[in-house]
């Protein structure tokens, strides 16, 4: 099964940059998701996105904060759909 990473890095100046990539297993992409961070801010810490009453999110996916306790980003590793199609 191969698993989508959906990372958003948030840059108020300069718009937001989407970051998209396909990896073997779910490690493998919240790994790629953290030294993306990383390269940001080394202090990064990572937490479970709590949606308000009523919304909907993907599963999993997670907030990046800065040393500051700024959000710096977001992102989510989600299976493939079209490794899904044949299941």
């Amino acid at each position: 099964m191969k698993f989508v990473l959906i990372l958003v890095l948030f840059n108020f100046q300069s718009g937001s940059e989407v970051i998209t990539a396909e990896f073997d297993d779910m490690q493998a992409c919240a790994d790629a998701a953290l030294r993306t961070f990383q390269g940001v801010d080394a202090a990064v810490e990572l937490r479970a996105l709590v949606p308000v009453e009523g919304a909907t999110v993907l599963d999993g996916t997670m907030i990046a904060y800065n040393a500051d306790g700024a959000e710096t980003g977001m992102y989510s590793c989600s299976p493939s759909r079209s490794t899904n199609l044949g299941e």
